[in-house]
């Protein structure tokens, strides 16, 4: 009874459905098995009529009688033959009911008889309500049978209904080590259009197709056709689906698990390790090619078989691949030891005078301490340590020994001739206040001072390239000459408005004009004391004041001192030393953090200075690093790298100093520790050290920010440069360039481009393209690109197609179009049978 209630229901609704479109609806039931059901069925507005030799009768009533009634028409047997069937005008101009499975399901469906075999082939699909209704939900009457049948296997796979996302689900589903969804396809009799779409659509024949299989031969496939190795096996299409696989945020990361997994079981390793570099550039279909560009862009570091131009062009190609991510800070530790070793041997580190040696460094030597800063950093933040051992002890011996040391020896010859602390033509670090604050004061402008503890000028180089990357900053960096000693205490009285600086007793407090010179409120004191809308701060304090609360508190001063300790309290401590480099990160986004909040205040300029510079020397120092000078006298204060006091005894391995000669207005002595020597201290930590005279503690960065009203940055332009606007085959070359070099206020663009038809339906690969070139030679900047056009360009033949650059929004997965330009695809008939 249940069985035969559900059969009823199922027969009513489709009736009800037909009857909103068809007036009349024929029923022949050539088993005589529904006349039970022909007599339970009730619609609303139909009368239902039994033929049975009353053909005429039943003409003239739905005709002439009525005309405009509904009418359910039963025959307990099978349909009359045509020329039989008197009936059949009304037949052919209405509608005939079926209740066999497939016809009822055709019905449900909404789908046409002419689709019954394929209802037929697969019937048992259609036997599951919730199975079904996930298949209507997308079916469209518009589907031929192709795309019936791929949007049944969509359902099986609950998936969108594309080939695409077909086979993402299969090769999860097998990663998984489950095959619930293909076992779904074989029973309802699905796999052989599978196999044969995919054949199809991408060359893949076997006598025993299996999903790993394909999985297998597509990525294999995708590795052959970029190293031209061999023969492929699939087509183009084959390797365009990897492409865009790689491209697809939702299903890379399946991509890459596969990747990993047969990488292993197909040794992939065997494979490229006698293939050439320059073959493998462009290829990311498994991450240990990869490592084998990191392994051989280093080994031609430490052997100086590769030059700095070809590495840095390689792992510029390999910034937009796939697996570069797990590899960035590998990259960027190789890219910066590359840059170092090539700026060390080009370096002229001849000193004429110590006006020579000032410039030379503010001008470019400090660039070589930046880049091991940098390399430093990455290589501690590099996700294979092991593999740079080797070459951090190369670097460090470069640094150390080839620059610092040889450097600092041709820089000492000259300050131990010299009298007094002083360079020609060179502002010091005592009239700071005189030549960039006061004029402030002067015209009632306010002026923001952020002073760094230990902030080195090669650091405030790079501060100053992050800040013009920042929109509507300009930013200016001026090199003084930092005080003797080089250290924080002195330093910081320097920077402060003052006549004299003494010590007036043994502790080695610094006074400025009789005033301690310790702590922010001694500091507003002597800042008040020469102009008294002035204060200093510590940048905690600062930044703990909303916008509002800082408005306020700024209103009474134009003079503002903040005070920042990121870099300083690191170095000076033993057991943090080692990540004096890190802490100079941390402290560029401190800066940032300063600046917008200044912004926020309406402040628009802003000074950033330092007290004293540094030596940091990554590695575990030598005995001969080390000076067996003892100090001994009446001592103030003494570090690895000075000695403050009186009566101080001497020897060769230091210069003596007294304090007029530095700047000091009393009779203390300074003792400085020649070149990059120090001094042995018991518990003192010794690769952080400053206080000397080396160029690197005593070149000190004065860094002018300024805020303007209207935006200021840009990004580079592209344009393509293309000999024919015709593509005449499925491969197609095009020429990119980048208008403007980087520099400055003009920042790297990154694009995706592809070709598209009108209707945005892709039919290339997908290329991501950096440009971020430095040089002014316009013909430098070019980039030739060539696009592999799928199988189905050439339906296009005739129609505009478009090449179209987009970048990425920033903080999303989105991308918005950039550029767009037209096409004319005519590409021959032959060209089908191309790669």
């Amino acid at each position: 009874m249940s069985e035969l209630f559900t059969i009823n229901n199922k027969l009513q609704a489709a009736l009800e459905k037909i009857f909103q479109q068809h007036r009349i609806v024929f029923w022949y039931d050539d088993k005589a098995e529904m006349s039970e059901l022909f007599e339970n069925i009730q619609i609303p507005g139909i009368e239902k009529i039994i033929i049975t030799n009353n053909e005429f009768t039943l003409k003239h009533k739905l005709l002439i009688e009525q005309p405009k009634q509904g009418f359910l028409l039963y025959q307990a047997s099978a349909k009359p033959a045509e020329n039989e069937n008197w009936l059949l005008d009304l037949l052919l101009s209405n509608y005939e009911f079926h209740t066999e499975a497939s016809s009822l399901f055709l019905q449900e469906l909404d789908l046409p008889q002419e689709f019954k075999g394929l209802i037929q082939s697969h019937e048992e699909f259609f036997t599951n309500q919730k199975r079904v209704s996930d298949f209507k939900a997308v079916l469209e009457k518009t589907d031929r049978e192709s795309l019936i049948r791929l949007k049944m296997i969509c359902t099986l796979c609950a998936c969108e209904p594309e080939w695409e996302k077909v086979l993402y689900a299969l090769f999860t589903e097998i990663q998984k080590e489950k095959q619930d969804k293909y076992k779904a396809i074989e029973k309802f009799k699905l796999t052989d259009f599978l196999w044969q779409t995919i054949d199809k659509k991408y060359s893949y024949k076997s006598d025993k197709p299996t999903i790993k299989d394909f999985l297998i031969n597509l990525i294999q496939d995708n590795l052959k056709r970029t190293i031209n190795s061999g023969n492929p096996v699939l087509n183009k299409d084959a390797y365009l689906f990897v492409n865009r696989w790689k491209e697809n945020t939702k299903a890379n990361s399946l991509f890459s698990e596969w990747s990993k997994t047969l990488e292993k079981q197909l040794n992939i390793e065997s494979i490229i390790i006698k293939t050439d570099i320059d073959q493998l550039i462009e290829c990311d279909a498994f991450s240990i090619i990869d490592k084998k560009i990191i392994i051989s862009i280093r080994d031609g570091i430490i052997n100086n078989t590769l030059n700095n131009v070809t590495i840095q062009n390689w792992i510029d190609i390999r910034k937009v691949k796939y697996f570069y991510k797990e590899y960035e800070q590998i990259y960027w530790a190789l890219s910066y030891a590359s840059l170092l070793l090539d700026e060390i041997r080009k370096a002229d580190m001849a000193v004429l005078s110590p006006e020579d040696g000032f410039q030379k460094y503010s001008n470019q030597l400090f660039n070589i301490d930046r880049l091991y800063r940098k390399y430093i950093v990455k290589s501690n933040q590099a996700e294979h340590l092991d593999l740079l051992k080797e070459l951090t002890v190369q670097i460090e011996k470069a640094y150390g020994n080839s620059f610092l040391l040889k450097l600092s020896d041709n820089w000492q010859k000259h300050i131990d001739k010299m009298k007094s602390w002083k360079i020609n033509k060179v502002n010091s670090q005592r009239e700071f206040y005189t030549h960039w604050i006061a004029p402030y004061a002067k015209s009632e402008k306010r002026i923001f001072v952020i002073i760094s503890d230990a902030f080195r000028f090669e650091s405030a180089a790079e501060l100053r390239e992050i800040i013009l990357q920042e929109d509507r900053y300009t930013a200016n960096l001026n090199a003084i000459l930092g005080c003797l000693p080089s250290y924080t205490q002195l330093g910081m009285a320097s920077l402060l408005p003052h006549t004299a600086l003494t010590y007036n007793d043994k502790t080695g407090t610094v006074f400025a004009d009789g005033i301690s010179s310790q702590g922010t409120p001694n500091r507003t004191k002597i800042l008040q004391k020469e102009y008294v809308g002035s204060i200093a701060i510590t940048t905690e304090e600062f930044l703990k004041m909303r916008s509002i609360e800082g408005r306020d508190f700024i209103k009474p001063y134009n003079v503002i001192y903040i005070y920042s300790n990121i870099i300083d309290k690191t170095g000076d401590d033993k057991t943090s030393e080692n990540k004096v480099f890190e802490a100079t990160e941390d402290e560029f986004n401190n800066f940032l953090k300063l600046i917008k909040h200044i912004a926020n205040m309406n402040g628009s300029n802003i000074i950033i200075t330092s007290d004293h510079g540094y030596i940091y020397q990554q590695n575990r120092l030598d005995e001969t690093d080390f000076t067996d000078f003892f100090p001994v006298g009446e001592v103030y204060k003494s570090s690895r790298r000075f000695v403050i006091g009186k009566n101080l005894q001497t020897n060769d391995s230091v210069k003596k100093w007294i304090g007029s000669e530095v700047g000091l207005k009393d009779d203390t002595e300074v003792l400085i520790p020649k070149s990059i020597n120090r001094m042995r201290i018991s518990g003192a930590g010794s690769r952080f050290v400053h206080g000397g005279s080396s160029l690197q503690e005593i070149v000190v960065p004065v860094l002018e920010i300024n805020k303007a009203r209207k935006s200021d940055i840009e990004q580079v332009d592209i344009d393509i440069i293309s000999g024919s606007s015709n593509i005449t085959s499925n491969t197609f070359a095009v020429s990119f360039y980048q208008k403007q070099p980087i520099a400055g206020k003009v920042l790297p663009r990154q694009i995706r481009t592809a070709f598209y038809t009108g209707s945005d339906k892709l039919i290339s690969d997908i290329i991501t393209l950096s440009f971020n070139s430095l040089e002014t030679d316009a013909l430098a900047r070019e980039k030739r690109q060539t696009f592999l056009l799928n199988a189905q360009a050439s339906q296009y033949n005739g129609q505009d197609v478009y090449l179209k650059m987009e970048e990425q929004i920033e903080g999303t997965n989105q991308y918005k179009l950039y550029k767009s330009y037209t096409f004319r695809m005519m590409i021959a008939f032959s060209s089908e049978f191309d790669f």
